[in-house]
């Protein structure tokens, strides 16, 4: 799909929660494009509409962790990243595998990022969570880092 298109399917599912449901479930039960184009138009629903995405986030959060489709996992992992995360919505599941990925130099860098910043998102409520993520964003400085992911640690650095 172009991008026209899926802008067109977002606001199309804007206005239709069933058309949202279903994008919801192509995204876990289909494979390949059909997945993360379903995935790509609903990271462009407008910002009133995470109440609706925030009703899918152990979904989400389960696709991240599993699915073996990196712009599937990049997609589900941009949904959360703009959902609210209280201290009740910490996942030790996603914390750990966001702590891991973004470690490893053989994923994107567009996830790493997502990772560093969901890790984040998951351990501001627990100082001894900050101290683990601030020294696993130190040992990162060893790594392999494109500016973008650089700017992501960088900045998360700051907030610590």
């Amino acid at each position: 799909m172009r991008i026209n298109d899926i802008k067109f399917l977002a606001k199309r599912a804007h206005e239709k929660e069933q058309l949202r449901e279903e994008l919801f479930s192509l995204m876990q039960t289909a494979s390949g494009h059909k997945a993360s184009d379903a995935a790509w138009a609903l990271t462009h629903l407008p910002k009133d509409d995470n109440l609706h995405i925030n009703k899918h986030r152990d979904e989400l959060v389960m696709l991240a962790i599993n699915t073996s489709e990196v712009p599937l996992r990049r997609l589900s992992m941009t949904l959360l990243e703009r959902l609210e995360w209280g201290i009740e919505d910490v996942r030790t599941d996603l914390l750990d595998f966001c702590l891991q990925r973004m470690m490893r130099s053989d994923e994107p860098y567009g996830v790493r990022s997502l990772c560093v910043k969901l890790g984040y998102m998951q351990c501001r409520h627990y100082p001894e969570l900050l101290d683990e993520l601030k020294q696993s964003l130190l040992m990162m400085e060893h790594t392999e880092m494109g500016t973008g992911l650089r700017h992501t640690r960088n900045k998360i650095l700051k907030l610590l």
